[in-house]
């Protein structure tokens, strides 16, 4: 897609980057009040199964993930339109943007070589990730307070029921995420998000704030209530009125 903005993905990476060492179970789904980084607020559900996913992204945008047939769906209501693509197309997408992103960070290290090994340190030394001992209920589970800090870049505090455990997406669409960040720091972020789907468990609330050179801003999500019962098949289905987008 033509507009990638940086922030779209790090929500779904709260939502896709759960855990491996607890058995997923076959159907959860979660409805939550998001805040979006416009500042607007909507309430939705989001599905998880052993084989596909529906979550709600920073912006508004839902994006669906298919594992039998390796495909992800982009959903934009305010334009009542949605993008269906192949992974692997999506995946040579972000080979040819990570390799530009490479020859940026070589140009600038280039410039000013000593100067720019300072900066990488500095930012390096700057990533903290926390389990603090706070607890509190939402949804009727038990959640844990994780705090994810890089520097003056990224505040993210998630609270994750340990308790739950959804299908890991988050190897497959990695690239896919990755694609969305159109600067370099975007990118490292992004990266440090995906690392935290080694936390046993699934986030029931998140609050992200970030920093990057094209943009800041925040967003957050708390859930309600969770649902346990069958997905309905209508929940993976698109709005009938919505226009499909060919690239």
């Amino acid at each position: 897609m033509r507009s990638r903005p940086h922030w779209r993905p790090i929500l779904l990476l709260s939502c896709l980057a759960t855990c491996v060492a607890l058995p997923a179970l076959a159907d959860v789904t979660v409805v939550a009040r998001h805040t979006l980084v416009n500042g607007d607020t909507l309430t939705r559900p989001s599905y998880y199964s052993l084989s596909r996913c529906r979550v709600t992204g920073p912006d508004g945008k839902e994006f669906m993930y298919e594992s039998k047939s390796k495909t992800v769906t982009v959903i934009d209501h305010q334009r009542k339109a949605y993008y269906t693509a192949p992974l692997a197309q999506a995946d040579s997408i972000a080979d040819q943007m990570l390799l530009e992103s490479k020859k940026q960070m070589a140009q600038l290290a280039a410039q000013d070589q000593e100067a720019w090994m300072a900066k990488v340190a500095a930012f390096n030394d700057s990533i903290k990730v926390t389990k603090t001992m706070e607890e509190r209920r939402i949804g009727a589970y038990t959640c844990t307070r994780w705090v994810l800090t890089a520097g003056s870049y990224l505040e993210h505090e998630r609270w994750v029921a340990r308790s739950l455990a959804v299908a890991n997406f988050a190897p497959e669409v990695q690239k896919v995420v990755m694609a969305s960040a159109m600067d370099p720091v975007g990118r490292v972020l992004l990266k440090l998000m995906l690392n935290m789907r080694e936390i046993d468990g699934l986030p029931l609330a998140a609050r992200t704030k970030f920093r990057t050179p094209t943009q800041s801003g925040s967003f957050s999500f708390e859930t309600l209530h969770v649902i346990s019962t069958s997905i309905p098949k209508s929940a993976w289905e698109i709005p009938k009125d919505y226009q499909a987008i060919k690239r």
